[in-house]
C-alpha cells in the first residue's frame, strides 16, 4: 500500500467514525445529560481548548519533521477515548471534563501531523482530483452508514456499537505504519519570522481568517451542534436521524461529483459567491424562524452550498501552505496558528452558547445563527479574493 493509498483509507475510516460522533453520539450524550445543553457546551468547550493546547505542546517535533510517530499516538488515543466511553457508559455525564480532555489531546495528536502529511503526500496539481475522489467515497459512506446506524441502534446500545469503531481505530493504527517521515532536521519554531511574513502577505492573513470564521460555523463549530439538537428535537429517533443524514449525504454526493468532474478552478469564485449568499440567507431564516421547514432549508443548503465552500476553501488554504513563503520553512507555524485559531473560534462559539442558555434559556440558542450567517458571508468574500489571486 502506498502512502497516498494509506491516506485515502484513513480518511474514509475517520469519516465513518465521524458520522457516529457527529449525530448519534450527540443524541446519546444529550439523553444521558437529561436533555440539557450546558453539559454538551462544557464538553465541546473543553475539547477544543485542549486541541489547541496539544497543538502548541507538540509544535517542536512537528517543526523538526517528526510527524508520523505523533500521528500514530493520535490514532491510539482515539481508540483509548472510545474505550473510555464504553467503560463509563451512562455515567459519562459525571466525567465530562475527563472525557473531553482525552478527546482533545487525541485530536491534537491526530490532526496536527495529519494536516502536514496531507500537504506532502498529495501535490497541488492533483489535490482537486484526490480531494474530490476522497469526498465522493466519504459521501457514499455517509449515505449508507447513517441508515445502517439508525437501524442498528434501534436494537443495540451505543456502547455495543462503539466496539466496532474501536476496531476501526485499531486498523487505522496498523495502516499508519505505511507513512514515513522525510529527513528529520533541527529547526525550531520561529513565530517572529512567521508573523512578519503574515504581516506582509494579505493572502496568508485571509487564509487565517478563514480558520476563524469556519471554526464558528461548519468546521465543528457551534452551528453544527445547534443544528444537531434541532434535528434531534424534530426527528426524535435514531432511525429518523439516519434517514435524514443519508438524504443529506446523497445531495452532497451529487454536488461533489460535479465539483470533481465539471467545476474548473476559474469558476471557484463564482460558486463561492452563490454558495455564500444562499447559506447566509438560510441561516438568517433559521435564526428568526426556527422550525422544521427552516431546518429542512438549512439541511439542503448545508449539503450543497457549504459542501462547495468547504471543498474550495480547503484547496485554497492547503495550496497556500505549499507556496514559496511557507513550504520550505514555515508550514509548521502556518498549521499551528491555523488550528489554534480554529480552537479559539470554536471555543468562543460554545462560550456564547453557554451564556445564551444561562441568561436567556435554551430556546434562544437559534439566534446564534445570526453570528454564523455573518461569518459565512465574510468567509465567502475572503475565499473569492484568495481564489482570484491564486488563479490570476
Amino acid at each position: 500500500m502506498s502512502e497516498k493509498s494509506a491516506m485515502f483509507v484513513i480518511d474514509i475510516l475517520k469519516s465513518i467514525v465521524g458520522i457516529y460522533f457527529d449525530t448519534f453520539f450527540v443524541f446519546y450524550f444529550f439523553k444521558v445529560c437529561n436533555y440539557e445543553v450546558i453539559p454538551l457546551a462544557k464538553y465541546y468547550l473543553t475539547l477544543y481548548l485542549f486541541i489547541g493546547i496539544t497543538f502548541f505542546l507538540i509544535k517542536r517535533p512537528m517543526k523538526r519533521n517528526v510527524k508520523v510517530p505523533y500521528f500514530r499516538i493520535g490514532v491510539a488515543l482515539q481508540a483509548l477515548y472510545i474505550a473510555l466511553l464504553m467503560l463509563l457508559s451512562d455515567s459519562i455525564s459525571n466525567y465530562i471534563f475527563l472525557v473531553a480532555i482525552v478527546k482533545g489531546v487525541a485530536d491534537g495528536f491526530y490532526h496536527f501531523p495529519k494536516n502536514l502529511l496531507n500537504t506532502e503526500k498529495v501535490t497541488n496539481e492533483g489535490r482537486q482530483k484526490f480531494e474530490g475522489i476522497v469526498n465522493i467515497v466519504k459521501q457514499l459512506v455517509s449515505i449508507l452508514i447513517p441508515i445502517l446506524l439508525g437501524v442498528v441502534l434501534t436494537y443495540f446500545t451505543y456502547i455495543e456499537v462503539g466496539k466496532v469503531f474501536f476496531l476501526c481505530f485499531i486498523f487505522m493504527f496498523v495502516v499508519a505504519f505505511k507513512f514515513k517521515d522525510a529527513n528529520y532536521n533541527s529547526a525550531n519554531v520561529d513565530f517572529k519570522k512567521f508573523f512578519s511574513i503574515v504581516k506582509e502577505d494579505r493572502d496568508l492573513r485571509g487564509s487565517l481568517w478563514i480558520s476563524i470564521l469556519s471554526g464558528l460555523t461548519y468546521s465543528s463549530g457551534v452551528m453544527g451542534l445547534i443544528v444537531t439538537l434541532s434535528k434531534i428535537n424534530n426527528f426524535k429517533t435514531n432511525l429518523n436521524l439516519g434517514f435524514v443524514d443519508s438524504l443529506c449525504a446523497f445531495l452532497s454526493l451529487l454536488v461533489l461529483v460535479v465539483f470533481t468532474t465539471k467545476l474548473p478552478k476559474e469558476k471557484f469564485g463564482k460558486w463561492l459567491t452563490v454558495s455564500g449568499v444562499v447559506m447566509t440567507l438560510v441561516l438568517l431564516f433559521f435564526a428568526v424562524y426556527p422550525s422544521r421547514l427552516s431546518l429542512i432549508f438549512y439541511l439542503i443548503a448545508n449539503s450543497s452550498a457549504v459542501a462547495l465552500i468547504t471543498r474550495i476553501n480547503n484547496i485554497i488554504t492547503i495550496n497556500l501552505s505549499n507556496g514559496e513563503h511557507l513550504k520550505t520553512e514555515f508550514k509548521t507555524e502556518y498549521y499551528l496558528i491555523r488550528d489554534i485559531l480554529y480552537a479559539i473560534s470554536r471555543s468562543l462559539g460554545y462560550i456564547l452558547l453557554m451564556i445564551t442558555c444561562f441568561v436567556f434559556g435554551m430556546e434562544y440558542i437559534n439566534y446564534l445563527m445570526i453570528l454564523c450567517a455573518v461569518a459565512i458571508a465574510f468567509e465567502s468574500v475572503i475565499g473569492v479574493k484568495l481564489n482570484k489571486k491564486l488563479h490570476a
